[in-house]
């Protein structure tokens, strides 16, 4: 019978220790192995929905943009997208802005403040209106066109303000820098940075028709 010492156990029972960490370091390594190769597939899972997201190439104030937002351009892939030439490429991301259709007005000095803000946000013209109280032209102005069924609805395409600068000093003052004199005074401003234009609301006596501001609103917005 094969007898050891003290010695030659000891040294047995280590290198059966040594097997025992060995595995568990191996069972350490094989979960370690699972966990990446399922963060792998889920990553690979993900890429095609990317790989096919609806792009759309649109013209927006005259600039070539791609944009989630669908639009008259038709839809392009992500693929076709980079294989553009580099002059058709995008400047920036824009998203599409809906045009300007609004009954609202705004009101004085500060309400064209306000507009000027509208307007650059919807690229949309400012109708500006000065009046006064005790002028019949005015009341003529309102009632034969700007209250209107025709007339509002022409109207919505604009950001329109009314302002009676014998109410304040500052509304005057705004009135009398714009060049005004008498009432009514409407003025066409194409954009934030544009000098407003002086539109004849009536000639020989007679009252523009809503046609004819139609067309000059159209061909402003069209000037774009």
């Amino acid at each position: 019978m094969l007898k050891m010492d003290s010695s030659e156990m000891d040294g047995l029972k280590m290198d059966c220790l040594k097997i025992d960490c060995l595995k568990i370091d191996c069972l350490k390594i094989e979960r370690a192995m699972k966990t990446i190769l399922s963060s792998i597939l889920c990553v690979c899972a993900l890429l095609p929905a990317a790989s096919f997201a609806e792009i759309y190439k649109c013209k927006v104030n005259g600039k070539l943009v791609f944009t989630d937002q669908p639009c008259e351009g038709g839809k392009v892939t992500l693929g076709e997208t980079n294989s553009m030439a580099a002059e058709e490429q995008p400047f920036e991301y824009e998203p599409l802005q809906k045009a300007y259709n609004s009954s609202q007005w705004y009101y004085g000095h500060a309400g064209y403040k306000r507009a000027l803000r509208v307007q650059k946000k919807y690229n949309a013209p400012i109708f500006l209106y000065f009046q006064a109280d005790w002028c019949s032209y005015c009341r003529e102005l309102e009632k034969g066109l700007i209250n209107t069924s025709q007339g509002a609805k022409v109207l919505r395409n604009v950001v329109k303000v009314k302002i009676t600068p014998e109410d304040n000093k500052r509304d005057d003052d705004f009135f009398r820098r714009l060049g005004g004199t008498g009432y009514p005074t409407v003025l066409l401003q194409k954009d934030s940075i544009s000098s407003p234009q002086t539109l004849q609301m009536f000639s020989n006596k007679k009252l523009m028709t809503a046609n004819t501001l139609s067309q000059v609103v159209d061909a402003l917005i069209v000037s774009k």
